[in-house]
């Protein structure tokens, strides 16, 4: 999460999620699964990766793929090693040996988009989100990052449109809602904005970002007295 005190662009707080609110705990958590028919190599490196050792895991995994470069377990792994790492080219090579592996796992699509994004390569991302939604049509986090895409590209109205199907399959998902009200506010839509954000607070009401761009949409409103509100209750919630 990008705090209030890191503005970006449009001097908003900013949100950028792409599998879900904590991923990358989320596929540590899939590291560390052990299976119990996989290569040796690959238990070796689960082990580590239990330990926290990722880059001795990461060495067992490339053990695994180099003795089997079909090895499915091993490739997800490695990919999730390098991802963790912020190695996203060598993270996108892996999963894409895994999509030649399995071409109709919309999963490994998602994270090779995700991957992209983290590289600004949003045109790629798009591709990948596209394709994921062609495998699973009510897929919440490929429209997700479609709409994380096209934010960037500045593509609001479409941006709006993928966070709508986001929406409609999940409907009670703070980013989606804190990035539809980020969308309207950039669009000048400030009451409709706001108004997101008030369902974003309702979701997670100690999130500081969006009491702060709802601050800003009341600004923008002539409504300064809510404003300062929004405005106190973030020093309040970032004192700690």
């Amino acid at each position: 999460m990008i705090t209030h005190a890191d503005l970006k662009k449009y001097g908003m707080a900013d949100i950028a999620q792409s599998f879900n609110d904590d991923g990358i705990a989320n596929y540590i958590k899939i590291l560390k699964i052990k299976i119990t028919d996989a290569n040796s190599l690959v238990i070796e490196g689960i082990n580590e990766a239990n330990d926290n050792q990722f880059d001795k895991a990461l060495k067992k995994f490339e053990e695994a793929i180099a003795e089997n470069p079909y090895d499915v377990d091993a490739l997800l792994r490695a990919a999730f090693v390098y991802e963790y790492n912020k190695n996203h080219d060598q993270a996108i090579a892996y999963y894409q040996k895994i999509g030649e592996i399995q071409p109709n796992d919309p999963y490994i699509q998602l994270r090779i988009s995700a991957n992209y994004y983290y590289l600004k390569q949003y045109h790629a991302a798009l591709a990948c989100t596209r394709a994921a939604v062609a495998m699973k049509p009510n897929f919440a986090d490929a429209f997700f990052n479609q709409g994380l895409c096209f934010y960037e590209l500045g593509r609001f109205e479409d941006a709006l449109k993928s966070y709508g199907h986001s929406l409609a399959i999940r409907s009670n998902h703070f980013g989606t809602i804190f990035n539809i009200g980020m969308c309207l506010q950039v669009l000048k839509q400030y009451t409709e904005a706001a108004d997101n954000y008030t369902k974003a607070i309702k979701i997670k009401p100690k999130e500081s970002d969006a009491y702060f761009n709802r601050g800003l949409c009341f600004h923008s409103l002539g409504n300064f007295d809510k404003a300062i509100k929004d405005y106190e209750i973030v020093l309040d919630i970032n004192k700690t």
